[in-house]
C-alpha cells in the first residue's frame, strides 16, 4: 500500500513533523511505499474566485498530486493553533477541493475510495483532554467529503515542556500505529 504522510506545520524538524515520520517510519517497517511532505517548504496558495467558478493556483500542490492519485492511506500531521488546524492544514483541505464533484466527476474519480486516515496533531497545552472536537473536524471532512476510513488519531499534548522526540513512550505509540496502517 502506498502511505501518504502530509506534515502541515511550518517546521520540519518540529513536533508535528515528528509525529507524523515515526508513523511513517512504521509504515515502511511494515513493507509499505511512503512519501511525506512537509507544507511549511512548499509554495501552496488558496483557491481563487474566477469567472466560471474556482481558479486553482499553479503552485507546488501539483507535486502532492500524483500522490494523492495513487494513495491507500493518508498520515496527516497538524499543529494546533488557536484552537484549530493550522493555516498550512485548512489550505490543503481547501486545495482538496480539486477532486470534488462540484468540479467534476472526471476529477472526483481521480481521488481514491476508501483511503485510510489517521490525523496526528500536536500542541503545547499540558491537558491531555482537549481539542478532540478538532481531530473530529478533520476526520469528517475526510469521511464525508472524500469517504477515506477513519483509522485513528494521536495527540501529543504539552509539547512547550516536552517535545515529540523526547517522549519514547509517544514514538513507540506512533511507530506501531504505522506498522498497524
Amino acid at each position: 500500500m502506498k502511505v501518504l504522510g502530509i506534515v502541515a506545520g511550518p517546521r520540519n524538524y518540529g513536533n508535528t513533523a515528528r509525529l507524523v515520520e515515526e508513523i511513517i517510519q512504521g509504515a515502511e517497517l511494515a513493507g509499505h511505499d511512503t512519501k511525506i511532505f512537509y507544507l511549511g517548504d512548499m509554495m501552496i496558495g488558496p483557491l481563487e474566485a474566477g469567472e466560471n467558478g474556482y481558479i486553482y493556483p499553479k503552485d507546488d500542490f501539483v507535486k502532492i498530486m500524483p500522490y494523492i492519485e495513487s494513495m491507500g492511506a493518508l498520515v496527516f500531521g497538524t499543529p494546533i493553533y488557536y484552537d484549530h488546524v493550522s493555516s498550512r492544514a485548512k489550505i490543503f483541505f481547501d486545495r482538496l477541493y480539486y477532486y470534488s464533484k462540484s468540479h467534476g466527476a472526471e476529477y472526483r474519480k481521480l481521488f481514491p475510495d476508501g483511503v485510510k486516515f489517521f490525523c496526528a496533531v500536536s500542541f503545547g497545552w499540558d491537558n491531555p483532554n482537549v481539542y478532540d472536537e478538532v481531530i473530529e473536524w478533520v476526520n469528517e471532512r475526510m469521511s464525508h467529503y472524500w469517504n477515506m476510513e477513519i483509522c485513528g488519531s494521536i495527540k501529543a499534548h504539552g509539547t512547550s515542556n516536552k517535545l515529540v522526540k523526547d517522549n519514547e513512550m509517544l514514538l513507540d505509540r506512533a511507530r506501531d500505529i504505522g506498522k498497524n496502517l
